[in-house]
């Protein structure tokens, strides 16, 4: 079955209430696109508190993982898998708080698989040392991932 708008729409409301006022206007979110422009700038926040806000940060990837989950629509404009990638893991590598964690919430078989996507905006050297570090910091981590 191919998510509806309401599906996608109906689960990030149940899991972001900082933007509620923002989720209730349909016209803010046309796509998941759009969606992921406003989690993106939550994903940058939450690292930039002081502590990071580590639950808002799980569930912006427990997010991407339910959306990764989801069948794809054969329409970039709403398939979530796409608007993920797009809105979220190609632009891992651009933020380095982001990417210096990456190890907690991503399996190395994730990280390989997004290979392509983490490239996009990095040369062969820097996308092999972005994954020489992620492997390091993954081998001394023992927690979950959320991204597998």
């Amino acid at each position: 079955m191919v998510p509806t708008h309401n599906d996608w729409l109906s689960q990030a409301r149940g899991l972001f209430p900082e933007l509620e006022s923002f989720l209730f206007q349909p016209q803010f979110y046309d796509s998941p696109h759009a969606l992921w422009i406003d989690l993106l700038y939550l994903l940058h926040t939450a690292y930039d508190a002081q502590p990071s806000n580590d639950d808002l940060i799980g569930r912006i990837y427990g997010y991407a993982a339910w959306s990764f989950e989801q069948p794809d629509t054969e329409d970039s404009e709403t398939d979530l898998s796409d608007a993920t990638a797009i809105g979220l893991i190609e632009s891992i590598p651009l933020d380095r708080k982001v990417s210096d964690d990456l190890y907690r919430w991503m399996t190395v078989e994730a990280f390989d698989g997004f290979e392509n996507l983490f490239r996009y905006h990095l040369d062969d050297e820097a996308y092999h040392a972005f994954r020489a570090e992620f492997v390091r910091k993954k081998k001394t981590y023992s927690g979950p991932s959320i991204l597998f």
